[in-house]
């Protein structure tokens, strides 16, 4: 009897097209891939259970957790618009897996904290899937370092912040599958209006830093100003290769709670919204 085989080393890839090289995207820390039948209840009078169950629009998706190793991953997709061919799960013990078809990123979540790797949580959402087929290769992560929160910079209108302890952004791109009536699959995902949250922890000095900070210059609650986090290349700080994730200029503060003594100067948090990602 043969078994089901679950975690070990399970990896994501993408390929441009079905055969050619697979590239590995970064550490999977956890993934569910996920088949939704959108299955319909048929009622009727007369029978308290139901009288036919059909099958509605297949809705393949994937959620998965990932320690980054290459950032363009996510600057490149996390628009929502922009399409990953094929998008590969492969189970590295068994070999198996599963291949998504013009995958775009519905929800995109990246986080840095104090003294951890930079984080990544995806909600993918694909028109088509089929089981894993043979590439011509399979790339390997034996070699990759992934970002570590030194490797990030965050900027508040404009100045660079040394005394954060973590950022947070989120994208929700507001998906909208388009049906195939011929065949009852998915003929299309398309983009809705975008939404872009964040997060900031960091140390204040003093009241007046916080002040400062409520009133970001220009000094007026009309004002909006700029988030920049940026992600330095494979080599760190000082490489020359950067990438920013985040460069919003039109920026707001959501509710910010007031120090009431020097010891809640630590740590405070600045909930952020954002009109868009650049």
């Amino acid at each position: 009897m043969s078994s089901i085989y679950g975690g070990f080393e399970e990896i994501i890839y993408t390929s441009t097209a079905l055969g050619m090289a697979a590239t590995p995207v970064g550490i999977t820390t956890r993934l569910n891939p996920i088949l939704d039948p959108s299955n319909i209840s048929i009622r009727g009078t007369g029978k308290r259970g139901l009288y036919d169950i059909l099958l509605g629009m297949r809705q393949p998706q994937f959620t998965m957790d990932i320690l980054p190793s290459d950032i363009d991953f996510i600057s490149d997709y996390q628009d929502g618009q922009t399409e990953i061919p094929y998008l590969h799960y492969r189970n590295v013990r068994t070999g198996t897996g599963l291949t998504f078809t013009n995958v775009v990123f519905n929800r995109v979540s990246v986080e840095s904290r104090h003294n951890e790797a930079i984080t990544a949580t995806i909600e993918a959402w694909s028109d088509g899937l089929t089981a894993l087929g043979a590439m011509s290769s399979w790339g390997t992560l034996t070699a990759v370092t992934p970002y570590r929160w030194l490797y990030s910079t965050l900027k508040i209108a404009t100045v660079t912040e040394t005394e954060w302890w973590s950022w947070r952004y989120e994208v929700n791109n507001n998906l909208q599958r388009l049906g195939n009536v011929a065949t009852g699959a998915i003929r299309d995902v398309k983009p809705r209006h975008r939404e872009v949250t964040g997060l900031i922890v960091k140390d204040l000095a003093s009241f007046t830093e916080w002040t400062e900070l409520m009133v970001v210059a220009p000094a007026s609650e009309e004002a909006k100003f700029n988030i920049t986090i940026t992600i330095f290349g494979e080599d760190g700080p000082g490489s020359g290769s950067t990438v920013d994730l985040l460069n919003q200029d039109a920026c707001r503060w959501g509710r910010l709670e007031a120090p009431v003594g020097p010891e809640d100067l630590q740590a405070k948090r600045f909930p952020f919204l954002a009109i868009d990602l650049t």
